[in-house]
């Protein structure tokens, strides 16, 4: 999971990006507390500012492509709530 906590303007980009949108994510843990470094992804869902979102990374993160973009995150769910016991 991650926190939306800003968007990027790019006035050049990647050929088959259009119009989605670029966001930071701060990835956290299950009790919403940061765990590393803030990352830019591809926003799939139209993600808010502070919203709490699910996202991928590695190549799966272009798999909703064809063919395939050159990312390596993108955001794939708006999280609504989760139920986490360790």
């Amino acid at each position: 999971m991650a926190r939306v906590i800003g968007q990027v303007e790019a006035s050049m980009r990647a050929a088959g990006l259009g119009p989605h949108r670029l966001v930071v994510l701060q990835p956290l843990d299950f009790h919403e507390q940061p765990i590393r470094w803030t990352l830019i992804a591809v926003d799939l869902v139209g993600a808010a500012d502070g919203s709490l979102v699910a996202y991928e990374e590695g190549r799966e993160a272009a798999n909703p492509y064809d063919p395939p973009l050159p990312v390596d995150a993108c955001v794939v769910a708006l999280v609504d709530g989760y139920n986490y016991q360790p």
